[in-house]
């Protein structure tokens, strides 16, 4: 798992949890959780706790936001001339 696997997987899906990404990328609940831990202490991650599930879910911050953008930069498209 890849930290730009990461943070497409938190871009693609609308507050994942931590099981929602182990899930995606086939990992184990306690190594996506603690990635997703390692991201939110590098300022790339905000994490949120449900208070009616007690369950912890994430979202990009802008600063991971600008680190897909440089790691996974769109492809554009040549005019055709």
């Amino acid at each position: 798992m890849t930290k730009m696997q990461l943070l497409q997987g938190l871009d693609r899906v609308d507050r994942p949890d931590a099981y929602d990404i182990a899930d995606s990328l086939r990992v184990s609940y306690p190594a996506a959780a603690m990635a997703l831990l390692r991201l939110v202490r590098q300022g790339l991650a905000a994490r949120y706790l449900d208070p009616e599930s007690d369950v912890y879910w994430y979202e990009l911050t802008p600063k991971g936001e600008a680190r897909l953008d440089y790691l996974d930069p769109p492809v554009l498209e040549e005019a055709d001339a």
